[in-house]
């Protein structure tokens, strides 16, 4: 008598119920690991724009420690001057001050500030246009106490002062100032 061996079945592959599962975990996974990116992404950016405000307020504060005076310090300077760093002229001549290209400002040619290259005109200097720009392509805007006082006005609450002698912030990533409220992502030295 002849016996009648089991059909085996091989499995060559996925069904489609198991490959719709995978699918839909992928899905879940990408929608948690997307925004979670984004806010990392972000807070980089936001950290490259506080090291750049740092170093930058560190060569100022040497400049002063070197010739007794703030750059550019002069008959037409006041607190409320704010130099913008992404404009070759305002922010030009102090930057030019302190990388000692401006043998007149700098007459002993010390090399206070050494800020990264711009990548795609962001997030550094600029040698050929004279700007330094942060990782959102706008300036840093920065003050210095001229006057000698300790006190720079605040420029985010009119009527209120900071005990600085230099402050520095940028607008963030919407490039707008904001008004010091909780919605607002400008990147201050002071906080």
């Amino acid at each position: 008598m002849k016996t009648l061996k089991p059909v085996v079945r091989l499995k060559h592959g996925f069904t489609l119920i198991e490959m719709l599962v995978v699918i839909g975990i992928i899905a879940i996974l990408a929608t948690i690991a997307i925004p979670t990116g984004n806010i990392v992404l972000r807070k980089a950016r936001e950290l490259q724009a506080k090291t750049a405000m740092k170093g930058l307020e560190i060569a100022i504060k040497g400049y002063q420690t070197e010739y007794n005076r703030y750059p550019l310090a002069g008959a037409e300077a006041a607190d409320t001057k704010v130099y913008d760093t992404s404009d070759a002229e305002s922010g030009g001549a102090l930057l030019a001050a302190l990388l000692a290209t401006d043998t007149t400002a700098n007459p002993r040619r010390v090399r206070f500030y050494d800020p990264p290259p711009a990548k795609s005109g962001a997030n550094g200097y600029d040698s050929k246009a004279g700007t330094l720009t942060d990782p959102w392509k706008n300036g840093y805007m920065v003050q210095v106490d001229y006057d000698g006082d300790g006190l720079i006005a605040d420029p985010f609450n009119e009527g209120e002062t900071l005990s600085s002698g230099v402050i520095i912030y940028c607008n963030g990533a919407d490039g707008n100032a904001g008004t010091g409220g909780a919605k607002s992502d400008d990147i201050k030295s002071w906080q």
